[in-house]
């Protein structure tokens, strides 16, 4: 019961009529109302009255300069107005004065003196206390969230800590007149609990700050099973705030003195009065039953003799059982334990507080209990769905600035969640990560991306390409998988260098320098054999020096000259020269025909381990990844190889997100690590990118949910029902159609293609080389012919000349 500081000292002085033997006289017993509770007792005896008539007398006091002040004025009150019992709550002058004058204090409230006149009809917080520690060491409970909002919390919590078996997480709800950064705080309370896996919860607040712990724990998906919630309201003032969450299937324990929304003839309304009106028709009836032991007691012993019979009281009221130990405090009475479900209650067990054993105190009764039918904690509700830009999982579509909600995205995880949603009857709307990471641990223990989005309660559930590892099931919770990924590397495809002398490439460069100087030797050798040797006709004409490269030039392109070879030795070196061109030529026919016609792709990357033998291709992953910590937790000696390379040697070809890594690669000379789902679905919708395996590293995708919230088996129920239906099948196809490009890293009759012209532009070129040499000869030839036949004409006019001179001088 809340207290509250008194201003002004309220007294009504009631007299109740009894006859004084001595006098022989009605005299009135006066009765001192303390606090604002005027309206109540006046309420009651109105209702009720007592065993003899009474007056009712209003005094004020005025507002004191201090405790001892105010003292001082309670006691002159009390003197000069004869008052023989007071009622009402706790006051601590009040009750220190009336012990001095040892006048009864039937208390409605709580009290931490021990004074002899002071008899308290609320239970002392001490014992609630106990009673929620006993509680605790009944089920056996490791771990418990204590909520409280005030002093009497810290008590509590005290005393849960004494059970050195029990871990205790304690939050403090405190006041501020802004509400939003009451929820905020409230939040951020259940989002740790629920990272310390406690699912065990006292909440020891007000009114207000129970509801908006509940509303909290509700948007969280925290109020079903394997959730428990238990409440200190000793008298049902939390009513009106579990009838707002009838569709809530969770375990709430009230700890009372009264049966859960019990009415009476004297409490029937339902509000937070109900308590107030039950403690102070309590006291008013253990008054009562002291009236009739105080007739014929002298006036100056009433107050006395009142204390004296209140001790020996023994009676039903409506908080329990009544009785008063040496101390004023009650005792001998009951906390009763019951479970509310929606509308429904009912009592499971009770706390007895005068037996001394523990186990003997908390008994739970044999009753049977509410029938729980389990519910989806998501239906009907709205969730946030957290995911990330990955193509073909999450992207925005092409008009998306015209759309709004969850129409603006597509992809494989979006259809997912859609389909998950329409199974078990839930709403979502999807965000992006605000930083646009997939989820790393700090240094300072905090999570950033999808997961942190998790941790921070701004996400009920994350659906992306994230990969479950030990490290990410350590933070939060994941489903069944919904597909399952491995690793491996995305390269471009190597650009083919057209070249219009691609004739020239079945023959390695060394070859065609060698046959062109065997040629020449050949020539040079024929030449001289032929010149030294002995000829076996020797009308056959010799071959010159010239005729002998000709020869032998035509002989290796399979043409014919007028000259042969008519010595044996030069016979025999034309026979070795035939067939060193045979060889040749069909060799070089063979290979032409492959390189003209078959395309091959030629990359000096065949797998993945090959990348780690070599300096000039680099490559990397994404930082903060699951495959970056595949690299740097590994022990298979060429991958860790390759994480000194790309942490140590060249950080640089580490990249922040995919996007980057898909540009490094298209710029070439960049090998990307990444989940075979998205590499997949690049060479699909790129012909650039082509992908290199083995696979290896296999791990699942799966939705990511809070630490220990209840609705991950639902969720993956879900899934597998969707891959029992095919319906995740169906979505791979329509996300992963057929590949429309051709593999060019396995040459085969079906991939060859037409000769180009580009390939054999070079022919053309060396017979316009050769037209054009040819002209220029005969030109060159047919300038000299007439050079030489101007010549000549020249000579033949100067001989005439100088023949007719001579005949001229003779004569």
């Amino acid at each position: 019961m809340e207290q509250r500081p008194f201003g002004l000292l309220l007294v009504i002085g009631v007299s109740v009529l009894f006859c004084d033997v001595t006098a022989g006289e009605p005299i009135r017993l006066k009765i001192g109302i303390v606090g604002t509770w005027t309206p109540i007792y006046d309420e009651l005896l109105k209702k009720t009255g007592l065993s003899s008539p009474w007056d009712l007398t209003n005094i004020t006091i005025p507002k004191p300069k201090s405790q001892f002040d105010k003292m001082l004025k309670v006691k002159d009150f009390l003197s000069d107005h004869s008052i023989d019992v007071i009622l009402g709550p706790y006051d601590d002058a009040t009750g220190i004065v009336a012990d001095k004058l040892r006048i009864p204090y039937i208390s409605t409230t709580g009290s931490k003196r021990n004074l002899k006149f002071t008899f308290q009809i609320l239970p002392p917080l001490e014992d609630f206390s106990q009673a929620i520690f006993d509680m605790t060491k009944s089920y056996k409970w490791d771990k418990v969230s204590l909520f409280y909002d005030d002093l009497r919390g810290v008590y509590i919590m005290e005393q849960l800590l004494t059970n050195h078996d029990l871990m205790v997480k304690s939050w403090h709800v405190e006041y501020d007149q802004n509400a939003k950064v009451i929820e905020k705080q409230v939040r951020d309370h259940l989002v740790r609990m629920r990272q310390a896996f406690v699912q065990k919860s006292i909440i020891f607040c007000s009114k207000e700050h129970t509801e908006i712990i509940l509303d909290q724990a509700r948007s969280l998906a925290m109020l079903s099973q394997p959730s428990e919630w238990f409440f200190y309201d000793p008298g049902d003032q939390l009513v009106p705030v579990f009838k707002s969450f009838p569709d809530v299937f969770v375990n709430f324990t009230v700890f009372g003195l009264m049966a859960f929304d019990s009415r009476n003839e004297i409490a029937t309304f339902d509000d937070s009065r109900r308590l107030n009106i039950s403690l102070a028709a309590d006291s008013l009836q253990v008054l009562n039953a002291t009236l009739p032991n105080i007739r014929g007691v002298p006036r100056n012993q009433a107050a006395v003799t009142i204390a004296e019979e209140l001790r020996k009281i023994r009676l039903p009221g409506y908080t329990g059982d009544i009785e008063f130990g040496p101390d004023g405090r009650r005792y001998n009475y009951t906390i009763k334990l019951s479970e509310i479900e929606g509308l429904d209650s009912l009592q499971v067990g009770v706390w007895k507080s005068h037996p001394l054993v523990a186990e003997e105190r908390i008994q739970f009764e044999e009753v049977k209990r509410l029938n729980r039918n389990y519910s989806f904690p998501l239906k009907g509700r709205t969730v946030s769905v957290v995911m990330i830009l990955e193509k073909p999982f999450t992207m925005m579509k092409r008009d998306y600035m015209q759309r709004l909600g969850n129409d603006r995205f597509e992809g494989f995880a979006v259809d997912l969640i859609t389909e998950v949603a329409k199974m078990l009857d839930f709403n979502f709307e999807i965000y992006l990560v605000h930083d646009g990471k997939f989820g790393q641990k700090k240094e300072n223990g905090e999570w950033n991306g999808m997961i942190g989005e998790l941790l921070a309660g701004n996400a009920t559930m994350l659906v992306a390409p994230l990969s479950i590892n030990s490290q990410r099931e350590e933070a939060v919770d994941f489903t069944k998988p919904f597909m399952t990924r491995y690793i491996s590397v995305l390269m471009r495809v190597p650009q083919s260098e057209q070249s219009y002398f691609e004739f020239l490439n079945p023959l390695h460069q060394n070859v065609w320098y060698c046959t062109f100087g065997a040629f020449i030797v050949v020539s040079v050798i024929l030449y001289f054999l032929e010149r030294f040797g002995i000829r076996q006709n020797k009308d056959y004409p010799t071959i010159s020096f010239r005729e002998s490269f000709w020869f032998v030039f035509g002989s290796l392109l399979q043409g014919n000259t007028d000259s042969s070879p008519s010595t044996l030795p030069g016979r025999i070196l034309t026979s070795a020269w035939w067939f060193f061109a045979l060889i040749l030529i069909s060799s070089y026919t063979a290979n032409l025909a492959a390189f003209l016609t078959v395309k091959k792709i030629n990359t000096p990357i065949k797998s993945v381990t090959d990348l780690a033998s070599q300096t000039k291709i680099k490559y990397g992953t994404v930082k903060s990844s699951g495959i970056m910590f595949f690299f740097k937790n590994t022990n298979i000696e060429h991958f860790a190889k390759m994480w000194t390379q790309m942490s140590e040697v060249d950080p640089s070809s580490m990249v922040d997100d995919t996007d980057k890594g898909f540009q490094k690669v298209k710029e070439g000379n960049y090998a990307f690590f990444w989940d075979t789902t998205v590499n997949k679905y690049k060479t699909i919708e790129d012909c650039q990118f082509m992908e290199i395996g083995p696979y290896f590293d296999p791990k699942g995708f799966g939705i990511g949910v809070p630490p220990g919230a209840i609705y991950r088996e639902d969720l993956s129920m879900a899934i597998l029902k969707l891959s029992d239906t095919g319906m995740l099948h169906q979505l791979e196809n329509k996300w992963w159609p057929s590949k429309s490009c051709p593999d060019l890293s396995k040459p085969s009759a079906d991939e060859t293609s037409e000769l180009s012209i580009e390939s054999v532009a070079g022919v053309f070129f060396i017979l316009l080389g050769g037209i054009a040499l040819a002209g220029i000869v005969c030109g060159f030839e047919h300038f000299a012919k007439i050079v030489k036949k101007a010549a000549k004409s020249e000579k033949n006019v100067n001989g005439k000349n100088s023949e007719i001179k001579e005949r001229e001088s003779f004569l």
